[in-house]
């Protein structure tokens, strides 16, 4: 059984029913027939599912990569944040470090899901971001819910599809957007704070959307969270900011996690923010990371003298440690 991540519907599925995406972007039912060795593995890494869950509107039919149900349960990550918190750039530098080997110093090896929707990603918000040094437009609204990007990500041993939903943080305020129904089915939390937001008392309404729409065992969320506050170099010189921005991890360190952890908090906390602490209270484990997507602020829409991110894989790690995608680092959220 698989649990769909767009609508929630729960269904089994099976080779005998796979589909293939034509070149104008419909799906048909792909045979495998005659297909064996090498040709049947290669038609299979484009093959996707249908999700059988009926709806009244047929643009809202959907199908999910057959790689993405292949490897057991798929974690689902949402980044949550209001608008202009830099969610978007973040995912985007994200997805830029592992393109270029962040993942391996961790003995973790990337693959894309779906090889046409990855290059779309790419091509559409990393190589702007990292190469043309083009600041990414806000979120856009959709009708459903769909990843932005999702991975393969493998030890050696153990493989894991990895989804990433960004969702506008408007539509994150609302219950009944269709956008916002794969909220349930994720399995790790990336909330974005803004480091140069004015407002820091009130919270972002989003985390509290968020946190309200899910089960709570003993009064805590069992969903592993963390806290990244990005644009961190706007505020580069000020401590403890200035100890961890510059500072690249290359391993896991828990007790520099810990550590962080901590500064954050009471950088948080001394600026007001308490409200945006909700989630380090409410969630069982939790970690929090000073981050900066870009290195610097856009000048008329450009970054003239590059993108530089900073430490934005460390909240990933962290979130991967929590929830078994990276394995052996119990203690982590703790």
């Amino acid at each position: 059984m698989i649990l769909c991540p767009i609508c929630l519907h729960e269904f089994a599925w099976s080779e005998d029913e796979l589909y293939e995406r034509t070149p104008a972007g419909n799906y048909q039912q792909l045979s495998l027939e005659h297909a064996t060795g090498a040709r049947r593995e290669d038609l299979l890494r484009a093959a996707h599912v249908r999700c059988p869950a009926p709806v009244a509107d047929p643009s809202l039919e959907h199908h999910l990569p057959y790689t993405y149900v292949r490897h057991g349960r798929p974690l689902v990550i949402g980044l949550v944040g209001g608008p202009e918190t830099g969610k978007t750039h973040l995912l985007a530098s994200m997805i830029g470090a592992i393109e270029q080997g962040g993942l391996q110093p961790y003995g973790l090896t990337p693959y894309a899901v779906d090889i046409e929707r990855h290059a779309e990603y790419v091509n559409t918000y990393v190589h702007p971001l990292m190469v043309e040094r083009t600041a990414l437009s806000r979120t856009t609204h959709r009708a459903a819910a769909e990843p932005a990007d999702a991975l393969l990500v493998s030890d050696g041993r153990h493989t894991t599809a990895v989804a990433f939903f960004d969702i506008a943080g408007e539509l994150l305020r609302s219950s009944t957007h269709e956008a916002t129904r794969f909220v349930p089915a994720v399995g790790g939390l990336l909330f974005v704070i803004d480091a140069t937001a004015r407002s820091a008392r009130m919270g972002d309404e989003s985390f509290r959307a968020v946190l309200d729409r899910l089960p709570t065992s003993g009064g805590r969320l069992d969903i592993p969270a963390v806290i990244a506050v990005t644009k961190s170099d706007s505020v580069r010189f000020e401590a403890p900011v200035d100890t961890w921005l510059y500072d690249e991890p290359d391993r896991l360190d828990q007790v520099d996690v810990l550590r962080e952890s901590r500064d954050v908090y009471a950088f948080l906390h001394r600026r007001g923010a308490q409200a945006w602490l909700s989630p380090y209270g409410k969630c069982r484990k939790c970690t929090l990371h000073f981050v900066s997507a870009t290195g610097c602020a856009p000048t008329d829409g450009r970054f003239p003298r590059g993108v530089r991110p900073r430490r934005v894989l460390a909240p990933l790690i962290s979130l991967f440690a929590m929830t078994g995608v990276l394995r052996g680092y119990p203690e982590v959220g703790l």
